[in-house]
């Protein structure tokens, strides 16, 4: 379908695609053989990743299956017994906890504030242990596109905004060539702040890299460049987005049939679970 031509384009909700093919350089986070046990179980096995500047790495897979293990090992903050390595190439063989914040920082599910902060002064909390920059905090809010309530009461905001605000205080926190760690960012986001949050993730991957957890394959494939399928603690597959999320691979990942569906002939296909459902249901009993 075409856009209406007279309808107002909003620059924060238009996603352009992922580009998978774009060149990488030298890596700006390398982690090998992970593994996380929490005494006598496994949630995470062997998991090697390689992230290169330009790069949105999406984690895909069930509830469960290692996808929130593996970003908190990948941000130093796991629980359990983490073995493997984590290494970020811009950080000094001595990090101090300033090098580190520059270089990577970490977003959770549902993030929240107890007190009652403006939005930007959640934003500014990312610059604490980095220094203080007011223009850099202006810059996140405006990369956010949320540079107009700044001064709005984070608990008044939306949960869309909210995170945005989350992603903002990250933002402000990196440096270029820092790497973000996304859990659940899409997490009860309706559509609209999906697409701003996809344009956003979309505009720090220029600077940097991204790794996200996601739930919804179909997504995933929309924004991510690459993609890592995980099942049971345990890599499914890895690689290039468009090549790991096919739906035999995301079957056996769910335990269920996926199919994709494409509409149009350059749309991105989206991936769905198979449905047994009643295309002629009976009519309702008359009263």
């Amino acid at each position: 379908m075409e856009p209406v031509t007279n309808a107002p384009t909003d620059p924060m909700t238009t996603v352009p695609p992922a580009v998978a093919d774009a060149p990488s350089t030298d890596p700006l986070l390398v982690a090998e053989r992970l593994c996380t046990r929490y005494g006598d179980t496994c949630a995470l096995e062997d998991a090697s990743l390689r992230v290169c500047r330009g790069e949105i790495w999406a984690l895909v897979g069930p509830n469960g299956c290692g996808k929130s293990t593996l970003l908190r090992a990948l941000a130093g903050v796991g629980a359990g017994t983490v073995t493997g390595s984590v290494r970020y190439t811009a950080v000094p063989r001595s990090p101090t906890h300033a090098n580190l914040a520059r270089a990577r920082a970490f977003v959770p599910q549902r993030p929240e504030v107890s007190s009652a902060f403006t939005a930007r002064d959640v934003v500014a909390l990312g610059r604490y242990a980095v220094g203080t920059d007011p223009a850099a905090i202006d810059r996140a809010l405006a990369d956010v596109g949320l540079a107009a309530r700044a001064h709005r009461a984070f608990h008044e905001l939306s949960g869309g905004e909210r995170q945005r605000v989350a992603l903002a205080r990250a933002f402000a926190q990196l440096d270029a060539g820092g790497v973000l760690l996304l859990d659940e960012p899409f997490g009860g986001v309706d559509p609209a702040e999906v697409a701003r949050i996809a344009v956003s993730l979309r505009a720090r991957a220029e600077r940097g890299a991204v790794v996200l957890s996601l739930h919804e394959p179909g997504l995933a494939r929309a924004i991510a460049t690459h993609a890592m399928v995980l099942r049971g603690g345990r890599v499914l597959a890895q690689g290039c987005a468009r090549d790991t999320l096919q739906a035999a691979t995301l079957s056996e990942a769910y335990g269920h049939p996926m199919r994709e569906i494409a509409v149009g002939a350059d749309a991105v296909a989206w991936i769905v679970p198979a449905l047994s459902i009643d295309r002629d249901p009976p009519s309702a009993p008359r009263r």
